[in-house]
């Protein structure tokens, strides 16, 4: 196995295999990646007095390592298996792990590794989540189906998470233009979708009109906790989060909340109604921007939006870095 593959399994050992949590994880990273400049496969080969000396851990977070060591064999062969299948993996330390991501979720948020299949340069356009329930109604979907289309037609890449209702409505929107592109990502391991939702995704894979992540162990079941860690790499990908359909709780109100904690511009359907959607009429008096629906101005305010996106885009692109922005987490969000 290559020294690069090896240090894939170094990553998955630690994790998903040291039952540690994602403070210890990172802080792990940080003190012998970032600051060291060590790779993980060095780290799981030095002395555990070191690695207590170094990255001051306590003798239960050691004990938890090494009982994790014993497992590198079987995670070496785990990369294998998912390279063969044409899945691949980024690590916080890539330089082509999404850097909207690693800067808009807590240091401890941002997932330590990424499972992916299809082109990473689809995450290069324009970010654009479209969020709503999975019980979403009639009215919701077409309006997903209508702005995913057209953001699509426009060079956005389309961002859902994968569920019944809004995210399945987003995805077939997004993916019926011609040069449209979606990034769907899973809440749940990789290698958990079913055969027939495998060979309905590959053939857009290969397209390269569709990037399939997951930030799980690859055979991870789904699980509520799980759909709601999704939601946060959902939005965290986002430059833009739309909203079609959200209750007063759950995985869209919490989503499209935590948009706007990220400072993500918020977009949220409205209708003529007052009664209906209240969790659009709370979001938008939290601080969403309406998207009247239905409408026939739609193409103008949608064309208005990837407009000044664009626009913000460039005048980040243009700031001169901070002091310290190069290093690992600089710039994460709250």
């Amino acid at each position: 196995m290559s020294e690069n593959l090896q240090d894939q399994a170094c990553w998955l050992l630690l994790t998903y295999e040291s039952g540690l949590n994602s403070r210890i994880i990172s802080e792990i990273v940080v003190s012998w990646c970032d600051q060291l400049n060590r790779s993980l496969q060095e780290f799981f080969v030095t002395d555990p007095q070191v690695w207590k000396d170094t990255c001051h851990l306590s003798a239960s977070t050691v004990e938890k390592l090494e009982q994790a060591r014993a497992k590198l064999a079987g995670q070496a062969f785990l990369i294998e298996q998912l390279n063969h299948n044409h899945i691949h993996l980024l690590t916080l330390l890539d330089d082509n792990y999404p850097h909207l991501l690693k800067t808009s979720l807590k240091h401890d948020q941002a997932p330590p590794v990424l499972f992916y299949a299809g082109d990473l340069r689809i995450l290069e356009r324009q970010t654009i989540a479209i969020i709503g329930s999975r019980k979403a109604g009639e009215e919701s979907l077409a309006f997903t189906r209508t702005v995913s289309s057209y953001l699509a037609e426009h060079g956005a890449n389309i961002i859902s998470g994968n569920a019944r209702g809004v995210d399945r409505s987003a995805y077939e929107g997004a993916t019926s233009t011609a040069e449209g592109c979606t990034t769907v990502v899973l809440p749940h391991g990789i290698r958990k979708l079913s055969g027939v939702q495998w060979r309905a995704l590959l053939t857009k894979i290969e397209a390269g009109k569709v990037l399939l992540l997951s930030q799980f162990h690859p055979d991870a079941q789904w699980v509520v906790s799980r759909a709601m860690e999704r939601n946060k790499v959902v939005t965290g990908l986002a430059q833009i989060v739309i909203v079609a359909e959200s209750d007063t709780e759950g995985g869209t109100w919490a989503g499209a909340t935590g948009a706007l904690r990220q400072n993500r511009p918020l977009y949220v359907r409205d209708t003529a109604s007052s009664s209906a959607l209240p969790g659009n009429k709370a979001l938008i008096e939290l601080g969403g921007h309406p998207l009247p629906w239905p409408t026939e101005q739609l193409a103008d305010v949608l064309s208005s939006i990837l407009g000044k996106n664009a626009v913000l885009r460039q005048v980040k692109d243009d700031e001169p870095a901070r002091p310290g922005q190069l290093s690992l987490f600089a710039g994460s969000g709250e």
